[in-house]
């Protein structure tokens, strides 16, 4: 069976797409089209975004309602073209802004959705994004979900969401990271308890909480180390970050490859999982970074939120604070001492088989099997 695998990402730095590839590549004949290759497909069609200029050109002429013209830019055009002879058995999209795409590529064959999360309510607390693109995200929804084949997304929150608001078939298939059955939890040090957080910096995720919280710490017990990853969007945000740390025991790293991720983690005591639930996506959020701490056996430190609590409860693989706000998050942490901190972190070795991706492989390769003629 042939299959592609579509994502507008860097398919080795996104562990979702790059997990599919792995898991299907041994079995199928795998293509990809990416910014950038997995390394893992049989062959790989790039695709381009435009800058940041033409882009904003382009977000005010959406704004007037033209659709079809700001989706189908001269990159998809040119992505068609260059494609246009292969057949395929099946299409996986990722996120809706590949749907179109997809569908036009799989020429009747079935086509399913990785959603992620939740398209429609993306960034609703942001103002720009609910007033340039919100409505474009809809569009795409009620346009192009009645033909997919499945719908697949990441916490049951999202999952239902899509059922009740589009009546798709939508599957759960969390963001269970690989399992590492080599490592082993760190014991808590006598004199410093290293916190981590690793991901993505957007306004959205209010990583000046993290610094705000250790204002209410004590600085010569506790280290937090930041590792960010930002684009030319976010260059300014990070430099507020940087100025508003000094003079607390903060240390920014530079991002690592996300295969070296979990063992270097691995390191730390506590691990940050903490977003205030201001728009949809985050407040149904089961993301990559939970998983991944789990598989560090590091105890994970959350916010009182709807998903992720119902892990950390049932398992006792780490801390959630009373609300949402940074003395609350602090005061979780300097009421748990390395003693509880150990126990949090010997429950996630104890589970991080059963929390690794090894379950969502064996359903994604049976779901995948379901289309094989063969």
């Amino acid at each position: 069976m042939k299959i592609l695998i579509i994502a507008y990402t860097d398919l080795k730095m996104d562990p979702r797409p790059y997990r599919q590839i792995n898991c299907l590549n041994k079995l199928y004949s795998v293509y990809t089209v990416g910014k950038s290759n997995s390394g893992l497909e049989k062959s790989f069609f790039p695709i381009k975004k435009h800058g940041f200029i033409i882009n904003m050109i382009r977000i005010f002429i959406l704004k007037m309602g033209f659709n079809k013209w700001y989706y189908w830019d001269k990159y998809k055009k040119n992505l068609l073209k260059l494609i246009d002879k292969n057949n395929f058995d099946l299409v996986i999209a990722h996120e809706i802004k590949t749907l179109p795409l997809a569908l036009r590529i799989a020429k009747g064959s079935p086509v399913i959705l990785d959603a992620h999360e939740y398209s429609p309510n993306n960034f609703d607390d942001d103002f720009l994004w609910r007033f340039f693109l919100k409505k474009h995200f809809i569009w795409l929804c009620k346009s192009y979900l009645p033909k997919i084949d499945k719908l697949v997304s990441v916490s049951p929150g999202i999952v239902d969401k899509y059922r009740s608001e589009f009546n798709t078939k939508s599957i759960l298939l969390t963001n269970a990271a690989n399992y590492f059955k080599s490592l082993k939890p760190k014991i808590v040090s006598e004199t410093k308890i290293k916190i981590i957080y690793h991901g993505l910096l957007s306004k959205s995720r209010r990583i000046d909480l993290f610094i705000e919280m250790m204002r209410y710490l004590d600085n010569d017990i506790y280290e937090l180390t930041l590792m960010l990853v930002y684009g030319t969007y976010e260059k300014l945000l990070y430099k507020k970050l940087k100025k508003k740390a000094k003079g607390l025991n903060i240390k920014f790293e530079k991002p690592i490859k996300r295969k070296n991720l979990i063992k270097f983690s691995n390191k730390f005591d506590l691990g940050l999982c903490f977003f205030q639930p201001i728009n949809f996506n985050l407040k149904y959020a089961l993301p990559n970074k939970f998983f991944e701490l789990i598989q560090s056996r590091v105890a994970v430190v959350i916010g009182p939120d709807i998903e992720m609590s119902k892990y950390v409860k049932k398992y006792k693989i780490g801390i959630i604070s009373k609300d949402w706000s940074a003395k609350s998050l602090a005061n979780i942490i300097a009421n748990t001492n390395k003693e509880q901190i150990m126990f949090h972190k010997v429950q996630c070795h104890k589970n991080a088989m059963k929390l690794s991706s090894i379950n969502n492989n064996k359903f994604f390769i049976k779901t995948i099997e379901s289309y094989d003629k063969n």
